[in-house]
């Protein structure tokens, strides 16, 4: 379920009963979540400081003017990383009075907060710039996790090294669009999947289709970690820039690794701020995780759960693949062999396509059709049915093969490739 809140900056409050909401699988959406509070503001002036120490007073003041949605206009994709790291030391030391305020003012009948003590910085800028640093932006990644600079796939916080019983805060400073945001698999919530060592779900997981979000600078999403989410490839002209906490009202459980450092917010502050981390780590995961990641930088990563075995559905029929209409109905994609698969667009009209993403080789048979396009489910992009393209022009668009109804029934042609319609018609 998601709940759309607007907070109002004469009387700003958060209804109560909204964290155990959260933890409980309700996903947030908090209009004005960090203006109303007066937040806002110094996460911006503490981005903007980064900014000038990285790349100059005069993309910082450009970004005053036009926009964090147009730093790609004044910074080139390699220097992103620099950028990023240098907001990401501005804005550490303020969270812990940001987030300490935050809880106080919006969430007062928790007594209890434990933070990851590094919040996130996530700058997307559009995908077909980001496309040619792709080596620097993996080696951002080690560093600072997936889905900073680059695009997470479907994953939960839990999977890897992140507390069970957290939420998330998930900040926009700039605006956020469909087509550049983070995905929330409502329809996931509670389901049981398997998921690779790095902490992405596995390959052959079907998904529902998630919610999406337009958000102006200031609101947020407060939703549980333990939500299945990710980041959708960067499709549009602008650059997605949000800041994000993860935290708990509660004493963090790591149900896998425990690698983040948690601090308990009271101690902060206090003449016992030493001993912050102490009550996270003091737990069997955290000597637990240690004695793992050492035994794997000597022998390696174990492998990862066994894969399910990809849909086929298809019938090969007189040199073609065969598929009863009533198996696929409308929005559906199915995988009628290892390397196509078949979407049901409308009522009458079905396509066959490659099934692996040119992006990331996500499997289409997972995904859904909608608004005459197909979509892959791992970061939600959209390839447009009729010319197999996606709005990122850096990548490739898929194969597309012949495919009818007849009868009651989808016959697929493998051999007889389809042209781009956008060709054809150039060239008419």
């Amino acid at each position: 379920m998601i709940r759309d809140i607007a907070i109002d900056n004469d009387n700003p409050s958060v209804p109560r009963g909204t964290a155990d909401g959260a933890l409980q699988g309700t996903v947030y959406v908090l209009r004005n979540g960090l203006g109303a509070f007066g937040l806002l503001d110094p996460l911006i002036e503490a981005s903007l400081r980064g900014i000038r120490k990285s790349a100059g007073d005069e993309v910082a003041d450009n970004c005053v003017r036009e926009g964090f949605e147009q730093i790609h206009k004044w910074v080139s994709p390699g220097h992103i990383p620099e950028v990023a790291e240098a907001v990401y030391r501005e804005i550490q030391p303020l969270a812990p009075s940001i987030l300490t305020s935050y809880i106080r003012q919006a969430f007062p009948d928790k007594e209890h907060l434990y933070y990851e003590e590094v919040p996130n910085v996530r700058f997307h800028i559009p995908y077909d710039l980001a496309k040619a640093h792709q080596d620097e932006y993996k080696s951002f990644s080690k560093n600072r996790g997936e889905g900073k600079i680059t695009a997470h796939g479907p994953h939960r916080d839990s999977w890897l090294d992140c507390p069970s019983n957290g939420v998330n805060l998930w900040f926009a400073i700039g605006p956020v669009k469909k087509g550049n945001g983070l995905t929330i698999y409502t329809g996931d919530y509670g389901g049981d999947f398997r998921y690779k060592n790095s902490g992405d779900i596995a390959e052959g997981e079907s998904l529902h289709e998630p919610s999406t979000f337009d958000l102006a600078p200031g609101d947020g999403i407060l939703f549980h970690t333990d939500h299945v989410h990710g980041s959708e490839l960067n499709r549009t002209d602008e650059t997605r820039f949000v800041i994000s906490f993860r935290l708990s009202f509660d004493k963090p459980h790591f149900p896998n690794r425990h690698f983040h450092r948690y601090v308990r917010a009271d101690l902060v502050n206090s003449p016992l701020k030493a001993f912050a981390a102490a009550p996270a780590m003091m737990q069997p995961s955290y000597p637990r995780s240690l004695v793992t990641r050492i035994r794997e930088k000597l022998t390696g990563l174990p492998a990862d759960a066994p894969a399910r075995e990809p849909e086929v559905i298809g019938r090969e029929q007189d040199g073609k693949l065969v598929v009863p209409l009533s198996d696929v109905p409308v929005g559906a994609v199915r995988g009628i062999s290892p390397a196509l698969c078949v979407a049901r667009v409308s009522e009458t009209d079905v396509v066959a396509v490659s099934r692996r993403c040119p992006h990331a080789g996500g499997d289409l048979a997972n995904g859904w059709a909608k608004d005459g396009q197909v979509v892959c489910p791992w970061h939600n992009l959209p390839f447009d049915a009729k010319t197999g393209r996606s709005p990122c022009q850096t990548l490739p668009a898929l194969i597309r093969v012949h495919a009818e109804i007849v009868g009651e029934q989808i016959v697929v042609n493998p051999t007889q490739r389809l042209k781009d319609t956008v060709q054809e018609l150039e060239g008419a």
